[in-house]
């Protein structure tokens, strides 16, 4: 039985501290040894053991061993600071639980994708492996780049910076305490570029043997841990099912009916934790022309619109029911829990927000920092301009420009703006503050929102139809980036007869965020009766592209929309040159 496994003595390559008496340094973990981290979690093990089907000798050699070195490997570190699994020992729960996760995703699998019957039983253990060892390595090297980790021997006393590249915390056996800071202004996503370089670390050579002798898995592999989710096909689809499963559940996502309510996540901390991660991630960025924030003293002023859709976007596809659809609403909950900073009784301030050579009219959100940040420490970098109120407007202006606070925002937030600042930099009108005018926000009148109220009008409300409901979250997909375009993988695509639906593929996506949808065959549907798609010359509602790349290329089928408008509302994006419009047959 597996519990036997985990009292074994363990080799001398693996040595377990010896532990003083010596006081405790204040916000200090104890170095454990691999045992000791483990046995707490023997129930998850066992529930590895019964997903991986191998032998007991086997799961000893190649799984359990490679638990122990990463266990011992992550210790107590968190996964997150301020996000996900932010407990100590979280990084280790969180690979046990996308490990569990994708083991019994993977049964659901036929792996490797078209294989023979003969094929698929001789590789199916090794799959069953790559699944495995590519969950438990996916965040292996947050230690290295996301962390600082401060050693103490016995005494309490400081005795340098562990360097997880040259070995284990506790290679040291004068290291008896250690504590962590999270690094300031980190790359986002380098733990996933790096990680590779850790493998050798954690799973033994047999394994990773075991994963190279099949070239299709290892490649899939190395794209997975790497975090290349389209290189590595559907094994990158596993793992990330896994990864947001753990991460929904841990933050309280679909919490179960029966559960305390003390247990439940309420909604202005979903809203903190998710505005948290989107201007970590980059999401929204801070600080410049174009941003969706900057920061003055204290203060943290947010574009209302933008800022609030993104939050709501990145709670739903992170697993969140129940998020109001009503902005409004999303206002009331920040502001009862002193979340905003209020504008006399509204949560909208108008401002001018001003920085080098540029000025901008818009409607913003004020969140004291030390409510979203309780350390300081973790503030972002102060904003060089400034952001001056401006108080008195009339409701009716002030509703008018919220809109279009968030457009203008998003307009500058691209190459063309960075180009068209910096010629007005380079001119004579240099100590002007301005506005250029491809930047102003449209004049209201001939506001975009017009063809939403009259498809509106002609299909029924974003509740009543399905399709405008779809046509709606690629808008605010595509404005806030969680969508992607022109890139391999993408599910939209500019090219010169209009923008590319990949279908089916994207109204799955749609289908799978949005729960309440009868399936992805309904979305479609309804969105094509909206008549706005362009048929192909033979009649048929989709279209044949190819993709073409260096040394491949593959077709796609996709509803073809001539007019960009409908979904880059601030100016369609160059089309991608290695689309190109293939024969049908």
């Amino acid at each position: 039985m597996l519990l036997k496994f985990l009292h074994k003595d363990k080799p001398p390559s693996l040595p377990i501290p010896q532990y003083s008496s010596g006081p405790q340094p204040p916000q200090t973990y104890p170095v454990l040894s691999s045992k000791a981290l483990l046995e707490p979690r023997i129930a998850a093990i066992n529930r590895i053991e019964e997903l991986a089907g191998v032998p007991a000798a086997y799961f000893q050699q190649f799984y359990l061993k490679a638990l122990h070195h990463y266990a011992r490997f992550v210790q107590q570190l968190p996964a997150s600071e301020a996000h996900h699994h932010a407990h100590a020992g979280g990084l280790l729960d969180h690979a046990l639980e996308v490990i569990t996760t994708a083991l019994s995703l993977r049964q659901g699998y036929l792996l490797p994708p078209g294989a023979a019957v003969e094929e698929l039983v001789h590789l199916k253990d090794v799959w069953t492996y790559a699944v495995f060892a590519a969950a438990l390595c996916h965040d292996l090297a947050k230690p290295a780049v996301d962390q600082k980790v401060s050693l103490y021997d016995a005494q309490g006393q400081p005795i340098g910076i562990w360097d997880p590249w040259s070995g284990n915390i506790d290679n040291n056996p004068d290291v008896q305490w250690y504590g962590l800071e999270f690094v300031r202004n980190r790359a986002y996503r380098l733990h996933e570029k790096v990680s590779l370089l850790l493998v050798n670390r954690i799973l033994p050579p047999a394994g990773l043997t075991w994963l190279a002798s099949d070239r299709q898995v290892f490649s899939a592999w190395c794209a997975c841990v790497s975090g290349d989710v389209s290189q590595a096909d559907v094994l990158g689809e596993i793992i990330s099912l896994g990864d947001r499963h753990s991460v929904a559940h841990n933050l309280g996502a679909d919490s179960n009916p029966q559960a305390v309510k003390s247990q439940v996540v309420p909604l202005h901390d979903k809203l903190v934790m998710a505005l948290r991660q989107l201007i970590e991630e980059n999401t929204l960025p801070l600080n410049r022309n174009g941003a969706a924030g900057w920061r003055t003293g204290t203060k943290l002023w947010l574009v209302s619109k933008r800022v609030i859709d993104s939050m709501r976007l990145y709670l739903t596809q992170s697993g969140h029911t129940g998020i109001p659809t009503d902005n409004q609403r999303l206002f009331d909950v920040l502001q009862e829990h002193q979340l905003l900073e209020p504008c006399q009784d509204r949560a909208i301030w108008r401002t001018t927000v001003q920085g080098d050579n540029w000025a901008h009219e818009l409607t913003l959100l004020c969140m004291p920092l030390i409510k979203i940040w309780p350390n300081p420490e973790a503030w972002p970098d102060e904003f060089a301009g400034s952001v001056n109120p401006k108080l008195g407007d009339d409701d009716d202006a002030l509703q008018e420009q919220t809109d279009e606070s968030s457009e203008v925002s998003a307009q500058l937030d691209n190459d063309k703006a960075d180009d068209t600042i910096k010629s007005i930099q380079d001119g004579n009108n240099s100590n002007m503050p301005v506005t250029t005018a491809a930047h102003n926000p449209k004049p209201k009148k001939e506001k975009a929102p017009a063809l939403e109220k009259s498809l509106s009008q002609q299909f029924g409300s974003p509740t009543d139809n399905v399709g405008v409901q779809f046509l709606n979250w690629v808008v605010a997909g595509l404005q806030d980036r969680s969508l992607d375009y022109n890139n391999p993988g993408a599910r939209v695509h500019v090219v010169a007869e209009g923008v590319l639906l990949v279908s089916p593929g994207i109204f799955q996506d749609f289908a799978k965020l949005h729960k309440d949808v009868d399936s992805w065959e309904a979305v479609q549907k309804k969105f094509l009766k909206l008549g706005l798609h362009e048929r192909s010359e033979g009649g048929l509602n989709v279209h044949k592209y190819r993709i073409s790349g260096a040394n491949h290329s593959a077709s796609i089928m996709s509803i073809l929309l001539k007019d960009s408008g409908l979904l880059f509302k601030t100016g369609s994006p160059s089309p991608n040159p290695h689309v190109c419009k293939a024969a049908l047959l």
